[in-house]
């Protein structure tokens, strides 16, 4: 997993931190207060987890040592874990069915969102294995006996399945990334000329198939070779994704906005040519008026082509190239169409 994606990860266990931590200490605080069943144990603990909910809570909460929180509940709730499942074991051969039976797996979860996949299924295995330990003076009682195989087997299959499922996540955020990758331009994270073909060919099925039409907006930077010569490639990469992220917040969702190559991109969209006419000329006026971070301002040149009958992708980006290329001869930052 790259730094993006880990990030991305990151944040989504914080959003999930933010909304079980409190609901943990709601359950709690309720179990402290109004339950008949707290023993002696459980009315020392319970007031200590529903603080050390909170504290976590409000250090996830403004971004602050959530690696550590992690940690140190990983502990917390392992300690409290192992004095559940202790008690619970004792509770068996008086034939009470300690709730806590329907919790555990709770933390079997955590373990696989704290630790990494193999130290994870290590550290499962060794917190089994003490309960497990705990248990053997208790198997020679009936009434305890299938119940904690039954837990025990439970465990097992909990943590091999939260073992396994962690390995399939990977495996799709790998196929993901491989995907995006082969699809999407990293620089400017929008569609590559791969993916611009892709669109295209899937453009001409659906006109062919439903008599519709559909317009292809072909454009570049002007005298982008100047930037680069002038102010270095770190700047001329910059403006590319700030042209990109320009264009991208005016099209529509439906439309498809990809990177042709170099300074060139294409939209394609469902509008009728006078439409797509109209908005690449608002798009030129946009982008003319924009003042970029590093170099105040750009233009563009538009060349804009419509489907016809019998086109095949060759030939609408063709007719897109010429309208661009005139464009381009008669003076840039313009709109032509052919």
């Amino acid at each position: 997993m790259d730094s993006t994606e880990n990030n991305k990860y990151v944040r989504l266990k914080r959003k999930i931190y933010l909304i079980i931590f409190p609901l943990l200490f709601i359950t709690n605080a309720s179990y402290w207060l109004f339950s008949p069943f707290v023993d002696h144990f459980m009315g020392l603990a319970l007031p200590f987890l529903c603080l050390f909910f909170a504290i976590v809570w409000v250090l996830i909460y403004y971004n602050r040592l959530m690696r550590t929180c992690e940690i140190i509940s990983l502990v917390v709730f392992g300690v409290y874990h192992l004095f559940r499942v202790y008690y619970l074991t004792a509770q068996l051969e008086e034939g009470i069915i300690n709730v806590y039976v329907l919790w555990s797996p709770i933390y079997f979860v955590y373990i696989f969102m704290v630790l990494e996949r193999k130290k994870a299924l290590a550290y499962s295995l060794l917190i089994l294995l003490i309960t497990i330990v705990m248990g053997i003076p208790h198997l020679h009682n009936p009434r305890a006996n299938d119940t904690l195989i039954q837990f025990y087997i439970s465990t097992v299959l909990y943590t091999l399945i939260l073992f396994y499922f962690q390995r399939i996540v990977s495996a799709y955020i790998e196929s993901d990334m491989l995907r995006k990758n082969a699809y999407y331009d990293s620089l400017t994270d929008i569609g590559n000329r791969r993916a611009v073909d892709t669109w295209i060919e899937n453009e001409i099925k659906r006109c062919n198939e439903s008599s519709s039409v559909f317009s292809i907006i072909y454009f570049d930077i002007d005298h982008f070779k100047r930037i680069n010569d002038e102010y270095g490639h770190d700047v001329g990469d910059y403006v590319l994704k700030e042209f990109s992220s320009l264009v991208k917040s005016y099209i529509r969702s439906s439309d498809f906005f990809g990177r042709w190559g170099g300074e060139e991109f294409i939209i394609l969209t469902n509008r009728s040519l006078t439409e797509s006419i109209q908005f690449s000329e608002r798009l030129r006026i946009i982008i003319e008026n924009h003042s970029f971070r590093y170099v105040d301002h750009v233009t563009a040149s538009f060349g804009v082509s419509y489907f016809q009958p019998n086109d095949v992708p060759k030939t609408i980006v063709k007719r897109a190239d010429q309208a661009l290329y005139s464009a381009k001869n008669n003076g840039r930052n313009r709109v032509i169409t052919v």
